[in-house]
This record gives C-alpha cells, sequence and structure tokens, in this order.
C-alpha cells in the first residue's frame, strides 16, 4: 500500500509542480514586504522565541504570516483556526487540500520559511506548489541549512538571519 500512496502522492505533486512556473528570484532583503511560516506546531519547541522573532520582523515593516499543521484529527467548531490546518484537510497520501491550503500556496509571498526537520510529506509539497518567490526550508530548494532535528527556534532563526545578511546586495 505503501508504493500506492507514494506514486499517488509523487503524481499529484508533479501535476501541481507542471502548472505552476512561478518566477524564482533572489530577493534582497531590504526589499522584502511578506514572509510566510509554515510549520507543524509540534516542532516548534518554544512559541514565545518564534512570536519575538515574527514581531522583529513586523516591526520592520514585513508581514508576516504563518501557517502551521495542528497534529489533531479535526478542529472544533470553537477553535480559532485561521492560520492552521489538520490532519482532516491532508488526505491518505498526505496532500494536503481544501479552501485554506489553496488560500496559502496561491500568497504570492517574497520568502516562504518552511521549518519542516521531520521532512513531512504534507509540509514538503505545500512548499514545493507555493507561488512564493524564494523559500528557505530545512530541506532543499532555494536554500539549504543543515539543522538538527531537535534544533531551537532561536537557532533556527539565527542561522537563516545570519543567511540572509549574507545574501544582501
Amino acid at each position: 500500500m505503501k508504493w500506492l500512496k507514494d506514486r499517488l502522492f509523487s503524481l499529484r505533486l508533479k501535476s501541481n509542480l507542471s502548472s505552476r512556473h512561478p518566477k524564482k528570484e533572489v530577493v534582497n532583503q531590504n526589499k522584502v514586504r511578506s514572509i510566510g511560516l509554515l510549520f507543524n506546531e509540534s516542532q516548534i519547541s518554544n512559541q514565545r522565541e518564534l512570536q519575538a522573532y515574527i514581531d522583529k520582523w513586523t516591526k520592520n515593516g514585513k508581514a508576516v504570516e504563518t501557517f502551521s499543521f495542528v497534529d489533531i484529527k479535526e478542529f472544533e467548531e470553537t477553535t480559532d483556526d485561521a492560520g492552521k490546518f489538520c490532519r482532516k484537510d491532508v488526505n491518505w497520501f498526505q496532500v494536503p487540500q481544501g479552501d485554506k491550503i489553496d488560500a496559502f500556496v496561491n500568497k504570492p509571498y517574497d520568502i516562504l520559511i518552511t521549518i519542516n526537520p521531520a521532512k513531512q510529506r504534507h509540509l514538503h509539497f505545500l512548499n514545493a506548489v507555493s507561488i512564493a518567490k524564494f523559500k528557505i526550508v530545512v530541506e532543499f530548494y532555494d536554500l539549504l541549512i543543515d539543522l538538527e532535528e531537535n534544533a531551537t527556534v532561536k537557532k533556527i532563526f539565527s542561522d537563516i538571519q545570519e543567511t540572509l545578511d549574507k545574501l544582501s546586495i
């Protein structure tokens, strides 16, 4: 059954990638207006550290949006689930689907930062099909930052900021 899941995942990914041809750009840090953050909430060890980086970027005039996976079956009706998705939004071969997913992947972020040290397929898929101009991920794409699987938020964003500073023209 795993081979079928793998095959369906690959077919869906190829289909989505072939229909999207976003122009890749090296984005000067000083011209960045929008930043998207994609992550699994259970992989973020310290939400306060993450929020500190978001606040810093916001203070510097960047529009920052988070989109996170919450490892629960379904959100309760009373839960504010804006900017979040759960297992209900991911099909059995690990492809996220739904209106929230479509809205996220169609946002033209200047930079999309995906924190995915566990290399979860659904996060990989979202990152791959996003129309963001520049993608920063733990595994691959426009910028490779090699981190430990249990790296702290502070370490992750410190490494990202250091790399962006080096790329600034």
